[in-house]
Parts: structure tokens; sequence; C-alpha cells
């Protein structure tokens, strides 16, 4: 669950990046829910809170990807930042990324496990 002030700007980012669509809960904007496809149990929830806490945990998440740079466009494209790029000594590499508020998360590239 992410908190936001404004969770419309979340729910339009991690849709466009995840490829997936946004659903009101019970048609309210006060939670909205994304499901990556119909009938898996996967999915990721925003919740409007007056005002995002400085002690909230800060989530991360990580995603799994084609194309590392083509995502990381894309994310720029939408309002998101690059942070980091690191790439362990066996050459696996990975991006810290943020969202348009600043909630980090990492992409890296997809091997088929």
């Amino acid at each position: 669950m992410f908190n936001s002030e404004n969770p419309e700007v979340l729910v339009g980012f991690w849709s466009k990046v995840l490829g997936v669509e946004a659903h009101p809960h019970n048609d309210s904007t006060e939670h909205i829910w994304l499901f990556p496809t119909p009938g898996e149990n996967f999915k990721l929830g925003f919740q409007r809170v007056a005002k995002k806490s400085s002690d909230s945990q800060e989530i991360h998440i990580d995603v799994a990807v084609d194309d590392l740079n083509e995502t990381e466009d894309l994310v720029k494209i939408l309002g998101g930042s690059h942070v980091k790029t690191s790439r362990t000594s066996s050459g696996f590499e990975w991006r810290i990324l943020k969202d348009p508020q600043g909630n980090s998360f990492c992409i890296f590239k997809d091997s088929g496990h």
C-alpha cells in the first residue's frame, strides 16, 4: 500500500510502468488497486492520506524488465528519475529509480528466472 496525498499520480505512473489497469475500490478514489492480469493474485494498492508522514516506512519494489534502458526512459517520461546504477562483479546490473513522489524502486533485466 502506497500512502499518498495524490494517489492518482502514482496510479498513473505505476500502471504505465507495469502495463496494468487501475481499478477503484468500490467506486472510491480513497483506495485504487492495480491488477496486472485478471485472475492473478498479485496487486498493488495506493491509499490516500491527509499528509505523507516523514517517518513512513519506505517501500522498495524490484521490477524485472526486458530492457533496462527502455524502462528507465519510460520512467523518466512519466516523471520519475534515475538515482544510481549498480553492477555485481558477475555483471548483474540493476538501477535504482524514483517514482514521481520520491518512492525508490529497482529495475533489473529479467533473465527468465
